[in-house]
């Protein structure tokens, strides 16, 4: 289905990973870089988590996860408030886009990186000229896990590894976001929201 459409849909960075431990608090990790050839990547899910974030994601009322989502991202971060419009329309956008966005992730599962890179790249630096920083982001990845953890509900050693594997997933896709949105900052998009209007459909 086609997704990902909108000339308003703009994320932003998480350099730290979410902890699935002490209430999804935030992990900081250490990047270096060599000079020796990397190994092959290891893909960003395992089989059985795929599964687990498909099994959530059907299980879940799409019509008020965006407002959920939302309510947690305000009750996170009090900052967040004016990173949104007080026009109610524009926010009542941004929770379909919440939507769209994971829709569009959980869609393509097996291909996460190359498939979302184009979109996450230009929903990310059509967000630089708002100045997100990356703890906002970093409020939005976490917004997305507990919601979508409230709305599983439970305790048991499934409901554990489903948020295990959210968390990897909201922290490759703050991260991305995040990147892009500092790229954007030195190299502006001149028409952002005709670009945003021409981003790629998700299969």
């Amino acid at each position: 289905m086609s997704c990902c459409q909108s000339d308003e849909r703009r994320w932003s960075r998480s350099r730290d990973l979410l902890s699935p431990k002490n209430q999804l608090s935030v992990m900081p990790i250490r990047r270096c870089r060599s000079a020796s050839r990397l190994p092959p990547r290891s893909p960003l899910l395992t089989l059985e988590q795929k599964i687990l974030i498909r099994k959530s994601w059907q299980k879940l009322s799409q019509a008020t996860l965006g407002q959920l989502i939302y309510t947690k991202m305000v009750n996170l971060n009090d900052d967040m408030k004016h990173l949104f419009s007080k026009d109610v329309k524009s926010i009542d956008r941004h929770k379909r886009y919440f939507v769209d966005l994971l829709h569009c992730a959980v869609d393509n599962l097996d291909d996460t990186e190359e498939a979302l890179k184009p979109f996450l790249e230009l929903i990310g630096k059509g967000h630089a000229e708002f100045k997100i920083r990356s703890k906002d982001w970093d409020t939005f990845g976490e917004a997305v896990v507990t919601a979508i953890k409230d709305r599983n509900g439970g305790n048991s050693k499934m409901q554990k590894d489903t948020t295990k594997a959210w968390i990897i997933l909201m922290s490759f896709i703050s991260d991305r976001l995040g990147l892009a949105t500092k790229n954007g900052a030195s190299s502006p998009m001149i028409t952002p929201r005709i670009q945003m209007l021409a981003v790629m459909s998700c299969n």
